[in-house]
Formats: structure tokens, sequence, C-alpha cells
């Protein structure tokens, strides 16, 4: 089998052209990085509307003496987890907070979850 040979002159020349490119975009890149001081990435600059966002939550923490630890247990203490459990026929078998009564949170580990409405979520026993 004998096939044709393709002489292509400009070969080197497009390989020369291309090192060229990349030996440049090296070059921009290294000159680039070069440029920017240490200093520059470690301080953070924070506008004026920043600082004054920042100082009013330390200004509300401060009147109020509590810290974001704090205020979230205070919240979670707030929400009352209550439950209303309901059997076959849609009658109603109890209700109340299952935190504070044991029987009541049996009663929801065998029930089904149906809905959530202000606050209060109902459940379905199957049996």
């Amino acid at each position: 089998m004998n096939s044709p040979i393709v002489k292509n002159n400009r070969s080197p020349k497009v390989k020369n052209v291309s090192a060229l490119i990349a030996v440049l975009l090296a070059a921009v890149t290294l000159l680039q990085a070069g440029n920017l001081k240490s200093e520059d990435l470690n301080s953070t600059k924070m506008s004026v509307m920043e600082a004054q966002l920042i100082a009013e939550v330390e200004q509300f923490y401060a009147e109020e003496e509590l810290t974001l630890e704090e205020e979230i247990y205070l919240e979670m203490e707030e929400e009352v987890e209550q439950v209303s459990i309901f059997d076959n026929q849609n009658n109603l078998v109890s209700t109340g907070n299952p935190a504070e009564d044991n029987e009541l949170r049996k009663l929801v580990n065998k029930a089904d979850y149906m809905s959530e409405f202000a606050g209060k979520k109902y459940y379905r026993l199957s049996e």
C-alpha cells in the first residue's frame, strides 16, 4: 500500500507561533501574580454600610444584654410543640405537648404525620 506523502510547509510555523503564544501567556500570568502583594490579600476592607450594620447588631445585643446563643435558646424555649392525634374514624384521641407527656409521645411515635397548621401538628393512628 502506497499512500501519498503530504508535505505541509506551514506546520513548523504553526508550532512556533503556538509555542510563542503559550510563552507570552505564561509570562503575563506570572507578571500579574507578582504584582499582588501579600498585604493586599490579608487585609479586608469594610464599607461604611457594613460597619454601620455591624455596629447596630452589636448595639442591639448590648442593650438586650444577651448573647446570640442565649437569644436562640430563648426562642427555642418559647416554641412549644402542640400535637393532636386522631384515630381512623377522625375522633380526637389525645392532644398536648409530647415533650411533657410520655403517653402522648408514644402515640406520636406510632401515628402517621398528616399536616401542620398554625404551629400545631396533626397525626392519625393507622390501627
